[in-house]
């Protein structure tokens, strides 16, 4: 019997669909088989002893112990790889096999996250893990996915804590007191407009160029973790603290397609477990890590003023009623959800 060009061009084509189908499959048997570890390049921007460089290590520890040492986690942190921006361009294109990046610096990717940024949506940051680490993170993960063409692993607390409002000018007990105080923000339109409901006036400053900004006061205050304030020396040219618990974020994990599909089920299950195990632990150690750091600002001679219930209903009032201009990206039901799931 005789193939007719048609019939022989179909058969080419079935064939090359078989084998591109079964290609990552048996790159990733033959690597689960072979005695020579698989590699992993991590990235983060985090310095040594920072609670995501504590995480990070843990997870490195529980992928090669989880594996026997097959899998090993090569974590490479202090931005010498990637920041936060170019570590998701390199998960992206697969030059990094595993990056992280802040929720708030990865909306320029997915808006999956956005609703983080909303101030006052988290009551706790122990309310914020029901959020997380339950269906709506997951869900997050899957749109973020869609998204930007990577696979999301797990979150990190990040910053110990919830943003403190720090200034050099004077003790800050409500937003009255803010009034025309020009403070330091992000490029981000939530927080300009958050900060502009307290009646401040945001002044986006990049994050390497905050410390000179504040020493010569070209802006007089930020609105950052306590973690931050002190690894980054701010508190040199900062005096006032007020803890107004309006805004947290997380880091995320996340895993270029390139490496994620080269791996076996048994070992795509392994980094799954790993950061699970990995999220618990780093919520732990932030927490810590906030309590500690924020001790050293107060060591260092900094004023922390705590508002009373009626001032801290003044912060919030103001800070939710930002909500709805951004619904067109973050759907109230979603907000609503989120409220609802730490009840």
């Amino acid at each position: 019997m005789k193939f007719s060009k048609f019939g022989s061009l179909f058969l080419t084509i079935i064939l090359v669909a078989v084998l591109s189908t079964s290609c990552g499959e048996y790159i990733a048997i033959a690597a689960e088989k072979s005695n020579e570890p698989i590699n992993l390049i991590l990235a983060h921007s985090a310095t040594p002893g920072n609670s995501l460089s504590i995480a990070y290590d843990k997870f490195a520890e529980l992928v090669a112990e989880k594996s026997d040492g097959r899998l090993i986690v090569k974590v490479y942190g202090s931005g010498i790889l990637a920041g936060d921006q170019t570590a998701v361009d390199g998960v992206k294109m697969g030059t990094i096999d595993i990056g992280s990046c802040a929720s708030n610096n990865i909306s320029g990717y997915t808006n999956a996250f956005l609703f983080a940024d909303f101030p006052y949506i988290f009551d706790s940051i122990e309310s914020s893990h029901r959020v997380w680490w339950g269906d709506i993170g997951e869900e997050a993960k899957q749109k973020a996915e869609k998204d930007i063409g990577a696979k999301v692993l797990f979150y990190l607390d990040t910053g110990g804590g919830f943003r403190l409002l720090a200034n050099n000018l004077k003790t800050v007990k409500t937003p009255d007191d803010l009034k025309g105080m020009k403070l330091r923000s992000t490029a981000t339109p939530i927080e300009i407009a958050l900060l502009k409901a307290w009646g401040a006036a945001p002044t986006p400053v990049p994050w390497p160029e905050v410390y000179t900004a504040l020493e010569q006061k070209v802006v007089v205050g930020e609105h950052l973790q306590p973690v931050w304030l002190f690894e980054a020396k701010h508190y040199e040219a900062l005096q006032y603290l007020t803890e107004v618990n309006a805004m947290a974020n997380v880091h995320i994990a996340l895993m270029s397609h390139k490496a994620w599909d080269n791996l076996s089920p048994q070992f795509q299950q392994v980094i799954m477990e790993a950061g699970v195990e990995t999220q618990e632990f780093g919520a732990q150690v932030d927490a810590a890590k906030g309590q500690e750091s924020l001790q050293h600002l107060l060591n260092a001679g900094l004023e922390l003023y705590k508002p009373t219930e009626e001032e801290a209903l003044l912060w919030e009032r103001l800070g939710k009623s930002i909500w709805p201009q951004f619904y067109d990206q973050v759907p109230e039901e979603l907000v609503n959800r989120i409220i609802e799931v730490q009840k």
